[in-house]
């Protein structure tokens, strides 16, 4: 007899404002992201992708218009490799910047802020993608006389961060949990408000027809075989 896929819902929470995004697997090797606004309680959906999402490894920048996620690729003829570390713009997987990496459980990575990130494994190479213009990653290394934090850009300069931030990269304290995570819940494909002990349905993401569309800011790929395309190609192919 045939079983129902799997359903789960990844929460990721904007620190700044009332923005979420939601990772829905429906599968082993489909997922699809879904924006959330909590004022309103309304959802965008945006794109799917056929991969393998490591979803404990992803993040959400601060004011919710990025993404970081890693993925195992499992097509190591692709320009990308078998695993790789990808920064986009929610709620879309299509790449502004593109990392290649040696592990896939040490791909992905977290924001530090809205514009600067780290991941969690130094990259095989730098950014293949390279549209992901105002993003900066920040690297540890040597303390020196001129970065006595060790912190720098990849350009290797120090990396402009607060003097707070600086000190909980340093002393590796994480991030605060956002209160959000206990004020919701998720079951299967429900989304759930918690009052207590009860839960309110939100929404049920139960049943999802899979889009496979590009983003806005894709680039047009006009040599798709058969109309099919791939939310990574386009950019990793160029």
């Amino acid at each position: 007899m045939k079983t129902a896929p799997l359903l789960q819902l990844y929460l990721f929470f904007a620190t700044e404002n009332d923005q979420a995004l939601i990772l829905r697997r429906s599968e082993k090797k489909l997922y699809n992201l879904i924006s959330w606004d909590l004022a309103t309680d309304t959802f965008t959906e945006g794109q799917w992708l056929r991969k393998s999402v490591r979803a404990e490894n992803c993040a959400l920048s601060h004011n919710g218009q990025y993404f970081i996620y890693g993925v195992d690729n499992a097509d190591p003829n692709q320009r990308a490799g078998p695993q790789y570390t990808v920064i986009s713009r929610a709620p879309w997987f299509t790449a502004l910047a593109l990392f290649p990496q040696k592990s896939a459980w040490r791909c992905g990575g977290w924001f530090l802020d809205n514009v600067h990130f780290q991941l969690f494994d130094p990259p095989d190479t730098s950014d293949i993608v390279g549209r992901a213009a105002g993003l900066h990653q920040v690297v540890a290394g040597d303390v020196t006389k001129d970065c006595r934090t060790g912190l720098r850009l990849t350009n290797g300069k120090p990396a402009p961060l607060t003097k707070a931030l600086r000190e909980r990269i340093l002393g590796g304290i994480p991030a605060p949990r956002h209160d959000a995570y206990d004020r919701y819940e998720t079951q299967g494909g429900r989304l759930y408000r918690t009052h207590g002990m009860d839960l309110e349905l939100i929404r049920d993401f139960t049943e999802m027809t899979p889009r496979f569309e590009p983003a806005p800011y894709s680039i047009p790929r006009d040599d798709a075989e058969n109309g099919q395309w791939h939310p990574l190609d386009q950019e990793v192919d160029r």
